[in-house]
């Protein structure tokens, strides 16, 4: 595993939940620049209260694209919330199936893309 230190430091959390660390692990380029404490968040889930010390963009400081791409790949509900000055919650829940009611199943990057073009139009140059 990557980040055994930081598993060491969560023994509470079950094969979803690390999955879900992964995810925040990759987003921020490794669990050591993850600031705040992670919580389970039901029994599929996991969240942290952090200091915003990334930027979150679509293309230049990619960290944003980054993780809907891999949230979409790993099939994992990724949610950001605020949650104070200058801090922002995280939100990951792992979902095993790309079909079924929308709180079970979370669909491929491609899908997404296509339902949302379906929906608002797609602009070409």
């Amino acid at each position: 595993m990557k980040n055994e230190f930081y598993y060491k430091n969560y023994p509470w959390m079950n094969a979803d939940q690390l999955e879900c660390f992964e995810l925040l692990c990759d987003i921020h380029g490794g669990g050591n620049h993850l600031f705040g404490k992670i919580h389970p968040c039901g029994e599929s889930g996991i969240y942290i209260n952090s200091t915003c010390t990334h930027y979150m963009s679509t293309f230049d400081y990619s960290n944003l694209t980054r993780a809907v791409v891999l949230a979409h790949d790993r099939m994992i509900r990724f949610e950001i919330e605020p949650s104070g000055p200058r801090m922002l919650k995280l939100i990951a829940h792992k979902r095993h199936s790309r079909d079924g009611r929308m709180h079970e199943r979370h669909p491929t990057i491609e899908d997404a893309i296509t339902d949302i073009r379906n929906n608002h139009g797609e602009v070409t140059a």
